[in-house]
């Protein structure tokens, strides 16, 4: 994944194969509609998990793409919070040891949204993955 750095004394990255034809099939068969952006999200990052230690803590902080959990994710919940930031998502995998869903936006936006509600991380995930590993992100909720 070219532009992420994740510092090596405290980060890891784990990166699966993913089969793309068959993840835009899944989430077509589960009522999503996948658009090229999301198509070349899946091949970027398909199945795509880091984890670093978070400063302010000192506790390791985990991210992933994960389709599988992506899918799992109640599609009321999905429609929900695209009507609240008013523009199409899609469940793309899960943040930190809680049930955050991240989202990408049809704008290329990484949402994270949970029972606190949706925060806006960055626009595209590479610029997301460095907000959140320099915690340099607006975590007001909407």
């Amino acid at each position: 994944m070219s532009g992420v750095s994740v510092p090596p004394s405290d980060g890891r990255l784990r990166e699966d194969e993913v089969d793309v034809d068959r993840a835009v099939s899944a989430y077509r068969d589960a009522g999503y509609e996948i658009t090229d952006r999301h198509r070349e999200f899946l091949e970027n990052y398909g199945e795509l998990e880091i984890t670093w230690v978070y400063a302010k803590t000192g506790r390791e902080v985990t991210i992933a793409v994960d389709l599988e959990e992506a899918l799992d994710v109640f599609p009321l919940n999905v429609r929900h919070c695209a009507r609240k930031v008013g523009m199409d998502v899609l469940p793309v995998g899960w943040a930190f040891d809680t049930d955050v869903v991240m989202l990408l936006a049809e704008n290329g936006d990484i949402l994270f949204d949970g029972d606190a509600g949706t925060q806006r991380v960055a626009n595209g995930f590479e610029e997301a993955v460095k907000a959140l590993i320099s915690d340099d992100w607006d975590k007001t909720f909407s």
